[in-house]
């Protein structure tokens, strides 16, 4: 009689794609959404608004930054026309200069380096 082996299974808490890797499984992500959470997490940490970081995603989403160098990325602005250099740490957008809260480009510029 052969032996009966069985694998657990479930569901991403982020897509509901099927889980089948034991470390996957365990955490409740796969590795695509588990990145995507981590850059998450790392953004709310950084004290982002949740507005800002939705803003950044749709920057992402629509390919309006750019990487350049190490953790500095060009950004088109929301205008279409003026571009500012971005990186998590400061942006010189109007927003980005006064410094104030953090600017969604930088919430987009800390998304992608994390």
């Amino acid at each position: 009689m052969a032996k009966a082996t069985t694998t657990k299974t479930a569901n991403c808490l982020g897509c509901r794609g099927l889980l089948t890797a034991r470390r996957s499984v365990l955490r409740g992500y796969g590795d695509r959404c588990w990145a995507k959470k981590r850059r998450e997490d790392a953004a709310r940490a950084a004290g982002f608004k949740p507005a800002a970081i939705t803003k950044a995603k749709d920057l992402i989403a629509d390919g309006a930054i750019l990487p350049l160098r190490g953790r500095v990325f060009q950004v088109v602005a929301s205008n279409g026309i003026d571009r500012y250099l971005t990186a998590p740490e400061a942006c010189n957008c109007p927003a980005g200069l006064r410094g104030k809260h953090g600017c969604y480009h930088r919430a987009a510029a800390t998304l992608l380096a994390a």
